[in-house]
């Protein structure tokens, strides 16, 4: 700020310097020195011609005061009320975060609590009680592994602690995750169908791809009836690497489609604890296609099963 006061001042003392200079050379000192005219016609067009000079300086001082000054002044204001807006979202964001994580955690901590109480009041006394109540106790507590375990898959991509940067076999990968979803597919009787194109190299981390693909797989056997099918395809056309998770599943109303990324978000509450969600998988797939710079689109309509595809450039 003030090396652009100092160059205002500097233009201002030179201008006036020059338009001084004119004034006398041509119009105060020919009339001093016997030129045309009496010497009160003279000094009447000199204080014309500094009137003039005058209300030049002052229209290039309100310039130079807009541009050197007023402008700046404007884009600083204008950057630090985005920012204070931007403070205002990111602080509304973690509280929502931080109270959606509270509850979450409390739910299963209150549960897996009651039924000790119960036990340790004398329930454990009773076989078929006892054995029925540990089970409830196993279950809250997987959940609840899996959700710490979700919130620190996405603590890491969030502060970029990311895995190695590659090229990577896309198809290997997806028949990998496969793999290892296979026995929780079997188990709904859920035939998993698999159609990869060739050439489906993509850039990027592949331990963070694998996680997005188990994310997309599992949500489908999760949301899918017994005796159904799930079909992944990878496609490479002209360099754009498609890949899509089709299940036929209760599908999903057109009205959740924008928020389904978001962060314990649920379309039906019960049934998503009910088959086990913690409400991060999405999310998560989310965060990871942001490091991929790909893109996500879903279609379903309820009742007629849902797509997940994600969209790989050629540069991502």
């Amino acid at each position: 700020m003030k090396k652009r006061f100092l160059v205002l001042a500097v233009e201002t003392i030179a201008v006036s310097l020059i338009s001084l200079f004119f004034v006398w050379k041509f119009y105060l000192e020919p009339g001093l020195s016997g030129g045309s005219g009496s010497p009160e016609e003279i000094t009447g067009r000199g204080i014309a011609v500094a009137a003039a000079v005058l209300a030049s300086l002052l229209i290039l001082i309100s310039v130079q005061g807009y541009f050197y000054i007023i402008a700046p002044y404007q884009k600083a204001v204008k950057r630090l009320e985005l920012s204070v807006e931007e403070n205002k979202k990111s602080d509304q964001i973690r509280k929502e975060f931080v109270a959606n994580v509270s509850h979450e955690l409390k739910t299963p901590l209150t549960s897996i609590s009651g039924f000790i109480e119960t036990l340790q009041a004398g329930a454990e006394n009773d076989p078929e009680i006892r054995s029925r109540f540990i089970d409830i106790i196993a279950i809250e507590t997987s959940r609840l592994k899996r959700l710490i375990e979700d919130l620190l898959v996405l603590s890491d991509i969030e502060n970029k602690r990311d895995s190695e940067y590659r090229e990577f076999d896309g198809a290997k990968a997806i028949e990998s995750t496969v793999e290892t979803l296979k026995p929780i597919a079997d188990n709904k009787k859920i035939n998993i169908i698999m159609q990869t194109g060739e050439n489906i190299n993509i850039k990027g981390s592949e331990d963070r791809f694998c996680q997005m693909m188990l994310n997309l797989i599992e949500n489908a056997i999760k949301y899918s009836n017994e005796n159904s099918r799930i079909w992944i395809k990878a496609v490479n056309q002209d360099g754009r690497i498609t890949v899509s998770v089709k299940d036929e599943g209760i599908g999903i109303d057109e009205e959740h489609h924008q928020r389904l990324f978001e962060r314990f978000y649920r379309v039906d509450k019960s049934r998503s604890k009910k088959a086990g969600g913690t409400g991060l998988g999405l999310s998560i797939v989310k965060h990871i296609a942001v490091l991929f710079n790909a893109t996500l689109k879903v279609e379903s309509k309820l009742g007629e099963g849902s797509e997940f595809f994600v969209i790989f450039t050629e540069d991502g």
